[in-house]
């Protein structure tokens, strides 16, 4: 090798010498740093180091409400004079502060670690007139989703936020055509039916001509109108044939409907006019309010309550039958939510949070529901929004991204 050769190949080679040992010296700082994160203590905690300082920290659940506990030692042997505080910061801002007190082998922190266990979490131990730190994210039930993509998915969310719960009485009926409703049309004189324009099924209008006839006694030809708007239920006639006193047609107007409601004797006291009902009907549900209550006969075990309900869509008929939930007294909660937003989770009643793009698990204590709102008692903080439509989406994306419950 000539001396050019040499003074260009010895610094090439010393270059690449460096570099490959900076890039051994990252990737051993680096698996040396994921060894420490996956370390676990012989308590099952999590093992963090400081030189000759070793702090097991631990959250214990089983057989007692989650607690932290931490185990401390310098050069392997366990201390007696440590300050010990961790903070946790939740989704939302929110920190909760453990202190530690000793208590036989290990140190105690004062306080219950509520669900869900998803935080940031800092820990610092004073020792020996020295600070360690340690700080990292323990994160579960947790879920990242861009507004667009929830968009897309139909995710909507409400804020948490008082509200009336309703206590119901549960009464059964039908759906009937009100009275005023129903018309009945006959021949102002008798004559022969010269011409029907309308036949059963058909819909009218006010003033509609119905039928033209002839009468008898004068011979002139006369037109019978519709009295209002409706359907024709039933035609009687047909040209050619003699119209005198009985019913030609008949008419139903069913654009609304009266449901009647047959309240027992238990219910009596509670049930009045201008109370509000909500009346399900072929798993819709129509609001509305008892218009007043009559009975049907003097030997009915029942009087009946009446609300009237409209029939934009026409998917109601007389004679369905309907259930109506009436209300008989509103409670104000101080807190409470959409029961479209309950989820089943790990054996919780949920609701998911959302921060953000973030959504997360609140397992919720629950009180008081009428079916459409629950009370909520804990778990959850009033401004907190909280996903309403399609939250079984947030639920099913967090089983399949296997956010563990593991500490």
């Amino acid at each position: 090798m000539t001396l050019q050769d040499r003074l260009f190949f010895w610094p090439l080679l010393l270059i690449l010498m460096v570099q490959f040992m900076g890039f051994s010296l990252t990737a051993m700082a680096e698996e040396g740093q994921q060894q420490q994160e996956q370390a676990k203590g012989p308590n099952g905690g999590k093992l963090l180091r400081a030189g000759d300082v070793t702090l097991e920290l631990a959250l214990v659940e089983r057989g007692v409400p989650p607690q932290y506990r931490a185990w401390i030692t310098r050069n392997g042997q366990a201390v007696s004079n440590a300050e010990l505080r961790v903070r946790l910061t939740r989704l939302g801002g929110q920190e909760e502060s453990f202190t530690f007190r000793q208590q036989g082998d290990y140190w105690l922190g004062e306080g219950v670690v509520t669900e869900p266990h998803s935080f940031d979490v800092a820990v610092n131990l004073k020792l020996g007139g020295k600070n360690h730190q340690w700080h990292w994210e323990s994160h579960e039930g947790r879920v990242e989703i861009g507004p667009e993509m929830a968009h897309k998915s139909g995710i909507r969310t409400a804020v948490a936020g008082p509200s009336s719960i309703e206590r119901h009485i549960q009464a059964y009926g039908r759906l009937v055509t009100p009275p005023n409703q129903n018309a009945t049309i006959r021949a102002r004189f008798p004559g022969i039916v010269t011409d029907v324009r309308v036949t059963v099924g058909d819909p009218v209008n006010k003033g509609d001509v119905l039928a033209v006839i002839e009468s008898n006694e004068s011979l002139q030809h006369y037109e019978v109108y519709a009295p209002m708007a409706g359907v024709v239920r039933a035609q009687a006639v047909s040209v050619g044939e003699s119209a005198n006193d009985v019913p030609i047609f008949t008419l139903v107007n069913n654009d609304t409907l009266w449901a009647e409601l047959k309240i027992f004797p238990g219910q009596r006291d509670a049930v009045n006019a201008g109370q509000t009902v909500h009346i399900h009907h072929n798993n819709h549900q129509h609001e509305s309010q008892i218009k007043n209550m009559t009975t049907l006969s003097d030997v009915a075990p029942f009087v009946v309550a009446r609300a009237m309900l409209r029939n934009e869509d026409h998917d109601m008929a007389p004679g369905d039958l309907v259930v109506g939930e009436i209300d008989v007294e509103k409670i104000d909660v101080p807190l409470a939510v959409d029961n479209r937003a309950l989820q089943d989770f790990r054996g919780w009643k949920v609701v998911f949070i959302k921060v953000g793009n973030v959504y997360e698990v609140r397992p919720l204590e629950l009180g008081r529901s009428d079916g459409r709102l629950t009370e909520v008692l804990s778990g959850l903080n009033a401004g907190d929004h909280y996903v309403v439509d399609n939250s079984y989406l947030i639920k099913a994306d967090i089983e399949k991204s296997g956010a563990s419950h593991d500490h």
